[in-house]
């Protein structure tokens, strides 16, 4: 017990202590319009994403666009917690705990991602102005994670003792999973 806590401990810790360098953005224009969860998609049950297309006047193709977007970014999301989740089982392992698995989370996240995202709903959907062209966005949200967390250890044949799970599905859970799931994000690979 006190082992789990210490590396649960010093991952947070070295998250913390990470820095990452500023990413340069182009700010608004004075006459752009833009609803606060486009930038900053953010579900206080579980995972969300935005999406912004370019309107082209038919409002069913772009709001179906901008959804598909969205959900493609949390199955995005999903594989990239599952990264997260492999290597602080790998670190469990390497420090004396007892982790018996068959598959590793990665290898079975697209498969429950895919299958999970049937529960993703659109909570927002709304126009925005972006440097003086119209946009359609929409919020998606997956508001129950625990199904897809006990998924994923279904999938893996993960066998856990309950503190260790319920610290890696809070793990799972956080938003703001350290800067590899930015990078992620952002398009970089991680090992």
């Amino acid at each position: 017990m006190k082992k789990v806590l210490l590396i649960s401990a010093s991952v947070l810790m070295l998250a913390a202590c990470n820095s990452t360098p500023q990413s340069q953005s182009t700010s608004l224009a004075d006459n752009d319009s833009v609803p606060s969860w486009v930038f900053m998609p953010t579900s206080e049950k579980g995972l969300a994403s935005s999406s912004c297309v370019a309107w082209g006047g038919n409002m069913s193709a772009a709001r179906a666009q901008a959804i598909a977007n969205a959900k493609a970014d949390l199955a995005l999301q999903i594989e990239t917690r599952a990264k997260v989740m492999d290597k602080t089982m790998n670190s469990q392992s390497q420090q004396g705990t007892e982790v018996q698995n068959k598959s590793t989370f990665s290898q079975v996240s697209k498969q429950v991602a895919e299958q999970s995202l049937i529960g993703a709903i659109p909570k927002e959907v709304a126009f925005a102005l972006i440097d003086n062209q119209k946009q359609l966005c929409a919020l998606v949200e997956m508001e129950n994670t625990q199904p897809l967390f006990d998924n994923l250890l279904a999938s893996a044949g993960v066998s856990l003792d309950p503190s260790l799970e319920a610290n890696l599905y809070k793990d799972f859970r956080t938003t703001k999973i350290t800067e590899e799931l930015q990078a992620e994000l952002s398009g970089k690979e991680f090992d």
